[in-house]
């Protein structure tokens, strides 16, 4: 299964700006940059659309992540609920999601996203004015030994993700994702 292969968990590769770091795939780098929901856009995709929970409960952030969600707002760390999923299209794993939800937010605003179950974050983010994307940071994560042969990749190839905070009022969250092998992102077969 996709999930004992890939190191779930907060990615270890550098996030980068989208000047910085962008694949040279029109079509891959169109799926990342896209500022729709990812969730809208896997649906048209296939026939069925399925919400894979992994976990969701109060976990430990990476200094990055950390960084990455408070520290730039001169917010102090809180305590974080962590919900990873997979995104899958007929029946395969096309999506890695991992999101961090500080949960002042959700006691104090969206107490409903912590009961999600197998609906998609994104079916609320979307269709909810309040929240406002902001900036795309992306990372490269090369594939290799054991992941690379399980999953049949060929050599040199690399998953491609994305991640972004959305605001709500003073709050952030945010959303990361890894394309997996299978999903539509890719023009080439890996």
């Amino acid at each position: 299964m996709t999930e004992s292969l890939l190191n779930i968990g907060p990615i270890k590769e550098p996030w980068l700006s989208p000047e910085c770091l962008c694949p040279q795939d029109p079509l891959l780098r169109n799926w990342l940059l896209n500022t729709g929901s990812l969730t809208e856009r896997l649906q048209s995709q296939c026939l069925r659309f399925d919400v894979e929970v992994l976990s969701q409960s109060v976990s430990g952030i990476s200094q990055d992540e950390t960084n990455y969600l408070y520290g730039q707002f001169d917010v102090p760390a809180q305590s974080t609920q962590v919900r990873e999923v997979f995104l899958k299209g007929n029946d395969q794993h096309w999506v890695f999601a991992r999101s961090l939800l500080p949960c002042e937010f959700l006691h104090q605003e969206m107490a409903e996203l912590t009961q999600l179950g197998n609906q998609p974050l994104g079916k609320i983010i979307f269709n909810d004015d309040r929240f406002e994307r902001l900036g795309f940071q992306l990372v490269e994560c090369p594939v290799a030994g054991a992941t690379q042969t399980s999953l049949a990749i060929r050599a040199g190839f690399s998953l491609w993700g994305r991640r972004s905070l959305f605001r709500f009022k003073q709050h952030h969250i945010m959303v990361a994702e890894i394309f997996l092998p299978d999903c539509p992102a890719y023009s080439y077969n890996p």
